[in-house]
Parts: structure tokens; C-alpha cells; sequence
């Protein structure tokens, strides 16, 4: 994610303004890249990262003084650190994603409604409105924290004999003006209903008539202790139980019940599939923590005095926080050996995480810390090297490889291999057998990625990646997208465009191949998969292709508005082919239906490339 919030902010800062609706995200993680890139010109991994990793710290600051507001100093201390260790904190205050701004937005206007509620001025009932849409122009997320925000705002206003409704119109508007600045536009554009069906069907699971209610409970558990240890979520659990029963003992305290209960309920019986976004239980909890281990302090020894019993709970507590950190130091500091793409062995010691699960989750995971030399690859590879292909996810690869031609099919002229690969590109092994390995890149003496190259080498170079540093340009990073050597611009239907193509006719012979590369663009979301056809027709065909783009691996449906795809087409001529010229016709059709999309002006709805001459070997 870090890399498409990357390609996005680079494309917006070289004049492509649709990249904040395509993006179906709240705005603000790619907004701060673009105002650092913007500023410094060339940015690195740590320049671009930065940003959030003071957003991170400036959330723990935030989780404190929403606790010292509510219940005192020490319990606030203690929340803070215990936000601190948390491994959602530490693994969102060093990547380029939005959650360490929603935390910290999202405190600050709980401050400012508190604030409210007391002292009922003016200024605060601004800054809490204002937080607030800045928390949910980060992301959705910050949605959850509006019920604790508005029962604030709601008993400052019961305090007043006449509050002044003039006052909360303009501060609401004000807010409400701020949101729509991006979300009318995205509710706007062809991307919203993706977006909604996505969270709708794939996240709610309220897809196909099902109920809004789910049981997620197990991944909850699941993920908060892959985050942490398990040690830790129990305690901060049972300090978060004493907290909630303190306030309902005493009648106080709404606003701290809502800010755990809500994100806990949410994602636990509603969201079907709720993923990392479980890191919203953890700042209201650990305020409750807070509040919990002082009551705790207090019963144990009310006169302050020391005891054997306080000594006890001190070295208890002690050891816990040391646990609790040497895990999350583990995951996200000490990355040699790497765990989380290695997890059956190098998982933490069981004494440490001790698991009601054997296999950790498989998706969404975010914060890791994870080296293979990908800044030093784009060094090795240049135009004489594509199209390139590889193993790894396109997202990190579009980054890394400055958007440069790449293919998922066997038309590759470089092949990079990843070792340990999060989301890994199927590929076909045999490719390797016919390339030949030019580079091997290692981290700290550790394998990371192979170059493989059509040509034979006369050595293997090995190359030590450990501490590069790569700066970037968006001039760099956004080649220059074209629709192929051969010009069409020819519409599909009525929202994908044939903007051109390449014919590789170098080993068109009997018994060889005809490489077709076209060049397709969408102007709205795609609801249907669509096969593309390529034949060598002039009456009778002599060879074909039809399969999903870019060799099955990127479906219509998946296609973003605006974004070229370069899609390759192998097509196999057999051994009897003639030595004769012969006409080569693209088009689409509907998958289920076979019904081929109209194109303008040709009545079969294929279009001509021309012809290609069969050469004799």
C-alpha cells in the first residue's frame, strides 16, 4: 500500500488529478507525501516516511492528554506507554498509511470536546469539529470515534440555558464544508460505488443478502495477538475490565466506554473481515488501562507505603512491560531474521506470545520490517532489460522500478526473483530454465533478489543492498505512459479505449510466435470480466489468443479509471503455418456471454493491426 499511496502522489504532483478519488481512501495519506515531495524536490524510503512517524508519536502524546483530561496525570502516564509498546503503534509509525494520523486527530478532538463539555467556549466546539473531519479525511476509521466526540459536545450544550445554535450551525458547516471538499467529489466519480461495494460485500459481509452481524471475534483475537503478545492484550484486557467497572460503578465516564466499546463492537460483531483495522480498540482501551492499574495501585496499598505486597506487583508489572516489549521489538525492530514471512521458524519463543493459533493472519498485514534490494534493482535494469517481470506484487514493483514496462506473461527480457515474497506473481519456473542469472542481491549476507536476463552471463555479480539509499523524483517515478508504437485511440463499448499497440514479429516463423502488445484504457470501473482476442484470420485461422489481460493475472474488473494497461499477447503459430502474409484482428468479448463489445465503424466489432509476414526460419 505503501507503494501505490507513493505511484498516486507522484502521478497527482505531474498533473493527474484523479488520483485521490481512484484511490478510495480518505485523501491525507497521499496529501502529506505530496506537500513533503512537493517541498524537498527527491524523496528516500525515510523521507517519505517521516511524516507519519511523527504522526505516530504525536498519537501517543494525543492518547495522553485525552486521559489526563479524563481521569488525572498518572493514568494518563500509564495509557501513554502503554500506546507506546503497542505493536499497531509501532508498526503504523513506519509506513506511509493513514492510521497514525486518525489517532492522533481523532485524540485531539476528543481534547477539544472535552474541553467543551466543561468550559462550554466557543474555540473548543471549533477545534473538536474540525479534528474530527480532519480524522475522517485520514480514513473512515475515525468514524467510530464521533459517538464519544458527540455525547461530549451534547452535555457541554445541555449546560447552557440558551446554547448559542448560530455558533454550532457555523462550526457543523465549517466541518461538514471541510469533508465534502473531497468526499462530494469521490461520491461523485465512477470509483464510489467500487468503493462502496467493496466495504459493503468484501468488509461488512452484507453481501448476497446476508446479515449485517458477523462473528469476528477469532480474528480480532487473532490479529491483536500477532501485533503483540498475547501477554500484553490479556493485560491490557483485565486493566481495561477494572477500568469499565470503575465507571459503571460510578455512573462516569461515557465518553472513555465509548471510545473502546464502539470500535470493539463494530469489529468484533459487525465487520466481517475487519483486519488491522482492529487498532481502534487500542487507544480507547489503554485508556481505560490507565485508569485500571491505578485502582489497581490504590487497593493494593492505599497509604503509598512500600509492601511486600506493592514489591510483588511492581516486579509482576515489570516483567509484563519487558515481555510486552521484547515481543513487538522482535517483529518490527529486529528484522534479522525476518518473522512474519518466516513464521514457523523464526516465530517468537512461545513463553513470550504463547498462541491460541498456529498459522498467523495471511492479509492486510501492514509495518513489517522487510529488505531484498529493490532500491538497487531499477541500477540494474534498464531499457535494453524490458519488459521485466517478477514474483513480486506489482504495488512495491510500479516503486521500486519507476512504473517501467513490466509483463506478467513470458515475453520478459528480465526476470526479478524475490525470496520471502508477501503476496507473490505466479509464474511459470520453466521461464527461468531459458534465462540465465546475471545478479544476486543480498542484505546483510542474507539471499534477497535474483536478476535473470535472456542473455548468458560470464559471471554471477553479487551485490550487497544493506544501507542504500534511493532518491526519487516524481518525474522519475511517472514515465512517460504511452499507447505503444502504433497509434489507435479506438473506444470498446463504452468504457474501455484501445489506445494502441506493438507487434514483436522477430520470431514470427512456423512453429514460433507472434508477440501482439496492446495498450487498453478504462474511463469508469469495469463490473464484468472481459476476454480479449487475438487472430491471424484471412478466412481461415491460422493461429489465436484469447485469455483475460496480461495472461489471466489482470481482469477488467480490476482495472482502475485512467490507468494504462499494457497487455501482452503470446501467440503460438503452428508448424504448418504458410509463408504468407496474414491479417492480425483484436477485440473483446463478455466472458459469460461471449458477446463481443461494440466497436464504432466495424461491423464485426474486431479491429485490424494489419498484416504480418511469416518469415521461413
Amino acid at each position: 500500500d505503501e507503494g501505490v499511496v507513493m505511484v498516486r502522489a507522484a502521478n497527482i504532483l505531474e498533473g493527474d488529478d484523479t488520483e485521490l478519488c481512484v484511490h478510495e481512501k480518505g485523501p491525507v495519506e497521499i496529501l502529506v507525501p505530496i506537500a513533503v515531495w512537493g517541498t524537498t524536490g527527491a524523496v528516500t524510503d525515510f523521507w517519505a516516511r517521516l511524516p507519519f512517524t511523527w504522526a505516530g508519536w504525536l498519537g501517543v502524546a494525543g492518547v495522553w492528554l485525552v486521559a489526563r483530561h479524563w481521569f488525572g496525570r498518572r493514568e494518563a502516564t500509564v495509557a501513554a506507554g502503554l500506546f507506546a509498546i503497542s505493536g499497531f503503534g509501532i508498526a503504523f509509525s513506519r509506513i506511509v498509511q493513514y492510521q497514525a494520523f486518525v489517532v492522533f486527530w481523532t485524540s485531539l478532538a476528543l481534547v477539544a470536546a472535552t474541553r467543551f463539555s466543561r468550559q462550554r467556549d466557543g474555540k473548543s466546539l471549533w477545534l473538536a469539529v474540525l479534528f474530527s473531519a480532519a480524522g475522517l479525511l485520514a480514513h473512515y476509521d475515525a468514524i467510530l470515534t464521533l459517538p464519544a466526540v458527540g455525547w461530549l459536545l451534547l452535555v457541554g450544550a445541555r449546560r447552557v440555558t440558551a446554547p448559542d445554535w448560530r455558533r454550532w450551525l457555523l462550526a457543523l458547516a465549517t466541518g461538514l464544508t471541510l469533508l465534502a471538499l473531497f468526499y462530494v467529489p469521490f461520491a461523485a466519480s465512477p470509483s464510489f460505488q467500487r468503493t462502496f461495494g467493496y466495504l459493503l460485500d468484501d468488509r461488512l459481509g452484507a453481501g448476497a443478502g446476508r446479515s449485517l452481524l458477523s462473528w469476528s471475534v477469532p480474528q480480532v483475537w487473532q490479529m491483536l495477538t500477532f501485533y503483540n503478545s498475547s501477554w500484553y492484550v490479556v493485560g491490557i484486557l483485565s486493566l481495561t475490565a477494572v477500568g469499565i467497572a470503575q465507571l459503571l460503578r460510578t455512573r462516569a465516564g461515557m465518553p472513555a466506554l465509548l471510545y473502546f466499546v464502539i470500535p470493539a463492537v463494530f469489529y468484533s460483531f459487525i465487520v466481517a473481515d475487519p483486519r488491522t483495522h482492529v487498532y481502534t480498540l487500542i487507544p480507547g482501551a489503554v485508556v481505560l488501562a490507565g485508569l485500571g492499574a491505578w485502582l489497581i495501585m490504590k487497593r493494593i496499598e492505599p497509604t503509598g507505603r512500600a509492601t511486600g505486597v506493592t514489591v510483588a506487583a511492581t516486579i509482576l508489572g515489570a516483567v509484563w512491560l519487558v515481555v510486552s516489549l521484547s515481543y513487538v521489538l522482535l517483529l518490527f525492530v529486529d528484522w534479522s531474521p525476518e518473522r512474519q514471512r518466516a513464521w514457523e521458524e523464526n516465530r517468537p519463543p512461545s513463553w513470550l506470545s504463547p498462541t491460541t493459533w498456529t498459522d498467523p493472519p495471511q492479509y492486510g498485514l501492514f509495518g513489517f520490517p522487510h529488505q531484498a534490494g529493490w532500491r538497487l534493482v531499477s541500477r540494474f535494469v534498464g531499457e535494453e532489460g524490458l519488459p521485466y517481470a517478477s514474483n513480486e506484487e506489482r504495488e512495491i514493483t510500479d516503486w521500486y522500478m519507476a512504473q517501467a514496462k513490466r509483463t506478467h506473461c513470458a515475453n520478459f527480457r528480465s526476470f526479478i526473483l524475490g525470496e520471502n515474497v508477501q503476496d507473490a506473481m505466479p509464474y511459470d519456473p520453466e521461464w527461468l530454465q531459458e534465462a540465465y542469472l546475471h545478479y544476486e542481491f543480498t542484505v546483510d549476507g542474507r539471499p534477497g533478489l535474483r536478476i535473470y536476463r535472456r542473455e548468458p552471463a560470464w559471471v554471477v555479480e553479487t551485490v550487497e543492498a544493506l544501507g542504500v539509499s534511493r532518491w526519487v523524483t516524481p518525474e522519475e517515478l511517472v514515465r512517460s505512459r504511452h499507447g505503444g508504437e502504433n497509434e489507435l485511440d479506438l473506444m470498446l463499448g463504452d468504457r474501455i479505449r484501445l489506445l494502441g499497440y506493438d507487434l514483436d514479429t522477430e520470431k514470427a516463423v512456423p512453429g514460433g510466435r507472434l508477440v501482439v502488445t496492446l495498450y487498453w484504457q478504462s474511463s469508469a470501473p469495469i463490473e464484468r470480466n472481459h476476454q480479449v482476442f487475438v487472430h491471424l484470420y484471412d478466412g481461415e485461422m491460422w493461429a489465436q489468443h484469447d485469455s483475460a489481460p496480461e495472461c489471466g493475472l489482470n481482469p477488467t474488473t480490476h482495472w482502475e479509471p485512467g490507468e494504462i494497461v499494457v497487455d501482452p499477447h503470446i501467440v503460438e503459430l503452428p508448424a504448418d503455418t504458410p509463408l504468407i502474409q496474414i491479417p492480425v484482428w483484436v477485440g473483446m468479448y463478455e466472458l459469460l456471454s461471449e458477446d463481443r463489445l461494440a466497436v464504432e465503424g466495424y461491423p464485426d466489432d474486431r479491429i485490424p493491426l494489419g498484416k504480418v509476414q511469416i518469415k521461413g526460419r
